[in-house]
C-alpha cells in the first residue's frame, strides 16, 4: 500500500513538471513566429518585345501582407544593378512607361496611389584596390592603387528564375567587361543572385542570413574577375549608394552587434546594421525606415565552409552632395530631381578580406551577402532545435530532482521493518 502511495505522489510530481515544460517551449517558440506574405512577381511588367529585344531585365515583386499593406520591390539590370523598394496600402500600383525608362528619363516609373515610405540601393562600383602592406584595409590605399569598376559596362544576362507565392529568385550574371569611356576591357564575371522572402526564416544561402518578410537578400560573387597586372596585392571592395525617406542631414549610423548564437554560421557571433533615419508618418508619428544587414563574413571558395572564410570590413556611411552619380539607374527614373530636395542619399562601402588570407589572387572567388529590409531589422534567435534542446536539458534534471525528493521522503517516513521489507 505505501508503495501505490509513493508511486501516486511521484506521477503527481511528475505531470506538474510536464506542464512546466511545455510552457516553456511555447514560450521559445512563440519568439520566432511572424506575419506571413504572399508574393507575386513579374519580369518586364507590360514591356513584352521593346524588352526582349533588348535583353533588358527588371524584376517586380509584390508583397501582400495581411494588414491591408505591400512591400513593392524592383530588382533593375538595365544599368547599374539597383533595387527600389516600396511600402504601401494595397490598392497601390505599379506604372512605368517603358519608352521613357529606357531612355532614362525621371519619372517614367511610379506608383499610381499612397507610397508610405520608398529606400533604394544601388550596386555602384566594385573597387579594386593594391594592399601592399597587407592592412585588408580601403581607407589606407593610396589613390594611385584604387581603380574602380562600374557595373553599368558589364553585359548582364538572366541566369534563372524561380517564382511562387513563397519564394522568389533571380539569378543573373555580368560578363565582358568594358568600359567605353577609358577603353578597359577586363575577362571574368560578377554574379548577383537576389531572393525575396515570404516569411522569417533563415536563407538557404551561406551564411545563412536570418531575413524576415520585409527584406530582400542580394548575393555577390566575384570569379575569376581579372584584376590589374600592375597590382601584386589585389583586394576588392563592393560601393553601394543608398537612397531614401528620413532626414537627410542625419547620417546612417553603421552598428557591428553581437550575435547570441552561431548556430547557422559557425564561429560569427556579429552582424553588421545599417539603419536609415526614421521617417515621418502621415498622423505626425514617426516610424522606423530601412536597414541594411549582413554578417561581416567573405567565402574565398564556392562550397563556402568554414575553412574557405574569411572577413569583411565596413566603413562609415558618407553623406553626398552630388546626385550625378545617380543617372543612369532606376532609382533616377523614379525620384529624379527630388533627391536634391529632401531624400537622404549616401555613400556605403564594405571591402572584402582580411590581412593574411593571401589576397584575391589566392583562389579568385570571393562572396558577400546582405539583406535590404523594411523596419526593424531581425534579432538571431534560437532555432526550433536549440529549444528543444535546452527544453530537455531544463526539464530532466528537475524531474530526476523531483522523483529523488519523493524517494527519500518516503524512505524517511516509512519504518524500519517495513523499509527492509519493502526495499527487499
Amino acid at each position: 500500500m505505501l508503495f501505490w502511495t509513493w508511486l501516486s505522489h511521484a506521477t503527481t510530481g511528475m505531470a506538474s513538471v510536464v506542464p512546466l515544460c511545455l510552457l516553456l517551449v511555447i514560450a521559445l517558440a512563440d519568439s520566432v513566429y511572424s506575419t506571413q506574405r504572399t508574393l507575386r512577381s513579374w519580369v518586364n511588367p507590360g514591356c513584352g518585345d521593346l524588352c526582349h529585344q533588348r535583353n533588358v531585365t527588371m524584376l517586380y515583386l509584390m508583397a501582400n501582407g495581411p494588414h491591408n499593406d505591400t512591400l513593392h520591390y524592383l530588382w533593375d539590370f538595365i544599368d547599374k544593378p539597383s533595387v527600389l523598394m516600396a511600402h504601401s496600402p494595397t490598392s497601390t500600383s505599379l506604372y512605368i512607361n517603358w519608352d521613357d525608362y529606357l531612355a532614362g528619363r525621371p519619372g517614367s516609373v511610379f506608383f499610381m496611389g499612397e507610397v508610405t515610405y520608398t529606400f533604394g540601393v544601388i550596386i555602384n562600383k566594385i573597387i579594386e584596390f593594391n594592399d601592399v602592406n597587407d592592412t585588408a584595409m580601403i581607407d589606407t590605399a593610396n589613390v594611385n592603387n584604387i581603380n574602380a569598376l562600374r557595373l553599368e559596362y558589364f553585359d548582364w544576362r538572366r541566369v534563372s528564375l524561380s517564382q511562387n507565392s513563397e519564394l522568389v529568385y533571380l539569378d543573373m550574371e555580368g560578363n565582358s567587361y568594358h568600359d567605353t569611356a577609358k577603353n578597359i576591357s577586363r575577362y571574368g564575371s560578377i554574379k548577383l543572385s537576389l531572393q525575396g522572402f515570404c516569411t522569417a526564416d533563415h536563407s538557404d544561402t551561406v551564411p545563412h542570413m536570418l531575413h524576415t518578410e520585409n527584406s530582400t537578400q542580394l548575393d555577390i560573387i566575384l570569379d575569376h574577375l581579372e584584376t590589374t597586372k600592375a597590382f601584386s596585392a589585389s583586394r576588392f571592395a563592393v560601393e553601394l549608394l543608398v537612397v531614401g525617406g528620413g532626414d537627410p542631414k542625419i547620417p546612417m549610423f553603421v552598428d557591428p552587434k553581437k550575435s547570441v548564437d552561431d548556430e547557422h554560421t559557425p564561429g560569427i557571433f556579429e552582424v553588421v546594421e545599417v539603419r536609415t533615419p526614421p521617417y515621418r508618418e502621415s498622423d505626425g508619428g514617426l516610424k522606423s525606415g530601412a536597414y541594411l544587414q549582413w554578417r561581416p563574413i567573405s567565402y574565398n571558395s564556392a562550397s563556402r565552409d568554414i575553412t574557405s572564410s574569411t572577413e569583411t570590413m565596413q566603413y562609415p556611411a558618407k553623406m553626398l552632395n552630388y546626385t550625378g552619380e545617380l543617372k543612369n539607374t532606376m532609382l533616377y527614373r523614379y525620384y529624379g530631381a527630388a533627391v536634391d530636395d529632401h531624400l537622404l542619399l549616401q555613400r556605403l562601402m564594405v571591402s572584402l578580406g582580411s590581412k593574411g588570407d593571401g589576397f584575391y589572387k589566392r583562389t579568385n572567388y570571393l562572396t558577400w551577402t546582405f539583406l535590404v529590409g523594411y523596419g526593424t531589422p531581425p534579432e538571431e534567435r534560437f532555432s526550433s532545435l536549440v529549444i528543444v534542446i535546452i527544453s530537455i536539458g531544463l526539464c530532466l534534471p528537475l524531474l530526476a530532482m523531483i522523483i529523488i525528493g519523493l524517494y527519500l521522503c518516503v524512505r524517511h517516513r516509512m519504518p524500519k521493518q517495513q523499509r527492509n521489507v519493502y526495499l527487499s
